[in-house]
C-alpha cells in the first residue's frame, strides 16, 4: 500500500509540475522566457543537483543551443562539453539515459576524472512526433542517492506531458517573430514612399501609381532590366487592398511551356509520370492576393490562351483535373520588351494584352532620370554603410559627375552593385573615381567589344554597335533597316533612344 501511496503522491506532484508549466508556457512570448523556471521544475521533481535543458530546432540536431543552465551546486559539473555529450547519446539513441558509471557509458576516456565526482546522471527525451525535440539532464552530487528507474519515470512522465506544449510555444515564438518582421519590413522595403525618384518621368510613375494603388485593376509594367519593375508591383501590391494576402511572383521566361503551365495552374497526382501527389499551383497560391507574371512576352502562344481563359472567368483548372476551381487574383504583369510590339508582330494575344493593359506603367531607364542618380546613390551609401559596418561619409566632388555620366546599361541594379563594390573595397571615408573599375572601362569600339567587362555593360555596347552598323548599311534609312531586323519601326525609334544613337 505504501508503495501505492508512493506512485499516486508521484502522480499527483508531476501533473502539478506539468499544470504550473503549461500556464507559464501559455503565457510566455519567447520560450526563453519560461525557460528557467521551466528547469527548475524538473530539478525540484527530481531532487537533482544540476540541471539543463537543451531545446533542438525542428530541422536538425546540429542547430541546438542550450537556453539555459541552471546549477543549485557550486561544483558546476555539468559543462557545455557533458552537456552536449548527454544530448548527443539521447538525441542518437531517441531514449532516456540513467547511468551510475558515466565514463564507461560515455566512454569519456582521459576525460572521465574530470567528471569522476558526479554519482548519477538522468537524461530524458522531450519527444513530439517521434521527433526529439529536447533533452533534460540532470546529476546527482557524490553526497546524495543515485538516481534510480522511479525518479527516471516520474521525469519521463513530465517530459511527455509537457513536449507538445514546449512545440507549441516553439511555433507560437515563430509565428511572432515572423509577423513582427513582416511587419516592419512591409512598409521600410514596398511602401510608396521608399521608391526613389525626383525627376519628371518618376513623378509622372507616382502620379499613376496614387491613382491604381486604392483600385483593384490590372497593370502592365514597362521597363528595361534592372529598373525595379517587380519593386513597383510589390508596391502596389503592399500598399493596396490585398496587402494581407500573399505576393507571388513568377518569371514567365525563366521555365519551359509544359513546367510553366503546372507551375502556373498545379496539378494532380497521376497527371504525369513524376506527378506522385497533387500541387497547387501559383494562382491558387495567390488566391485573395497579387500574381506577378514578370516578363510576360515570353509566354507561349498556346499557355497566353489558358491564362486569358483564368483571367476572364476567375477560374483554373490544374493539369490532370477534370474540374475547375475558382480564384480571386490580381493580375500585375510586366516586361522588358514592347507588348504591344510583339503584339503587332503576332506573337502576343491581341485578346489578352488588352485584358491585361488596363493600367500601364512605362519605368524610365536610369539614362532617362540622370537627375536621380545623386540621390539614389547617396540612398544605397547610407543603406550600405549599415550593412556593412562602414561609414564612409560621401563622394568626391567629381566621382557624383563621372556616376551621373555613364550610361548605366544595367539601370538601377547596376548603380546598387556598383555602389555596393566600391563601399566594400572603399579605404578612405569618401569614394572616388578609383572605387568604381566601370569609369576606366573605354567604350566598346572595334577590338574592344569583348574585353572582359559587366555583362550588362558588354549586351549594351554590343546592341548600340550592331544597330549604328545595320543603320549604316541602310544609310540611316530606318524604315529599311527595321525590315533587316524584323522589327517594327516604333521598336527600332525607342532602342535607338534608350542606346543613345544618333537618329
Amino acid at each position: 500500500m505504501a508503495s501505492a501511496n508512493d506512485d499516486m503522491r508521484d502522480q499527483l506532484l508531476m501533473l502539478k509540475a506539468a499544470n504550473r508549466i503549461a500556464l507559464l508556457l501559455s503565457k510566455a512570448q519567447r520560450v526563453e522566457d519560461a525557460v528557467e523556471q521551466l528547469m527548475a521544475e524538473f530539478v525540484e521533481l527530481a531532487q537533482a543537483d544540476e540541471g539543463s535543458i537543451q531545446l533542438l530546432r525542428p530541422t536538425s540536431p546540429m542547430s541546438r543551443r542550450t537556453l539555459i543552465r541552471r546549477a543549485g551546486a557550486r561544483n558546476g559539473w555539468l559543462d557545455s562539453r557533458l552537456d552536449d555529450l548527454l544530448t548527443g547519446w539521447v538525441v542518437k539513441h531517441k531514449q532516456a539515459l540513467l547511468t551510475n558509471d558515466l565514463a564507461s557509458t560515455l566512454d569519456l576516456g582521459k576525460t572521465a576524472e574530470r567528471y569522476a565526482e558526479i554519482r548519477s546522471v538522468l537524461a530524458v527525451p522531450l519527444i513530439v512526433q517521434e521527433q526529439v525535440i529536447g533533452v533534460v539532464n540532470l546529476i546527482r552530487a557524490p553526497a546524495t542517492a543515485p538516481f534510480s528507474m522511479a525518479d527516471q519515470r516520474l521525469v519521463d512522465l513530465l517530459a511527455r506531458e509537457i513536449a507538445g506544449f514546449i512545440e507549441q510555444a516553439h511555433i507560437r515564438e515563430q509565428l511572432f517573430n515572423d509577423y513582427e518582421r513582416l511587419r516592419q519590413e512591409i512598409p521600410e522595403r514596398f511602401g510608396i514612399h521608399g521608391i526613389i525618384g525626383h525627376g519628371g518621368a518618376m513623378k509622372e510613375v507616382f502620379s499613376v501609381l496614387d491613382r491604381i494603388i486604392p483600385t483593384d485593376g490590372r497593370v502592365l509594367i514597362h521597363g528595361e532590366s534592372g529598373t525595379g519593375k517587380e519593386l513597383i508591383a510589390k508596391v502596389i501590391h503592399y500598399a493596396g487592398p490585398r496587402q494581407a494576402a500573399p505576393f507571388v511572383a513568377v518569371d514567365c521566361g525563366a521555365l519551359p511551356s509544359n513546367l510553366l503551365e503546372s507551375e502556373l495552374f498545379g496539378y494532380v497526382r497521376g497527371a504525369f509520370t513524376s506527378a506522385n501527389r497533387d500541387r497547387r499551383g501559383l494562382f491558387e497560391e495567390a488566391d485573395t492576393g497579387t500574381l506577378f507574371l514578370d516578363e510576360i512576352v515570353n509566354m507561349p502562344m498556346e499557355l497566353q490562351a489558358k491564362l486569358l481563359r483564368a483571367i476572364q472567368e476567375s477560374e483554373i483548372r490544374p493539369l490532370g483535373n477534370s474540374q475547375v476551381r475558382k480564384v480571386d487574383v490580381r493580375i500585375i504583369a510586366a516586361a522588358s520588351e514592347s507588348v504591344r510590339d510583339e503584339m503587332i508582330a503576332g506573337k502576343f494575344r491581341r485578346d489578352l494584352f488588352y485584358r491585361l493593359n488596363v493600367v500601364n506603367i512605362n519605368l524610365p531607364s536610369l539614362r532617362e532620370r540622370k537627375e536621380d542618380i545623386p540621390i539614389l546613390a547617396d540612398h544605397f551609401l547610407g543603406t550600405l554603410n549599415r550593412k556593412y559596418g562602414k561609414h564612409i561619409k560621401g563622394f568626391h566632388p567629381d566621382t557624383m559627375t563621372h556616376l551621373a555620366a555613364y550610361a548605366w546599361p544595367g539601370n538601377i541594379r547596376e548603380l546598387e552593385h556598383a555602389m555596393e563594390r566600391a563601399v566594400v573595397l572603399c579605404q578612405s571615408d569618401r569614394l572616388d573615381q578609383a572605387d568604381f573599375p566601370l569609369f576606366e572601362t573605354p567604350h566598346a569600339e572595334g577590338d574592344t567589344l569583348f574585353q572582359p567587362r559587366p555583362w550588362d555593360e558588354a549586351i549594351f555596347e554590343l546592341k548600340r554597335q550592331y544597330l549604328a552598323n545595320v543603320l549604316k548599311h541602310t544609310g540611316g534609312a530606318k524604315k529599311q533597316a527595321a525590315e533587316i531586323l524584323q522589327i517594327q519601326p516604333t521598336y527600332l525609334s525607342r532602342l535607338l533612344k534608350n542606346l543613345q544613337i544618333d537618329e
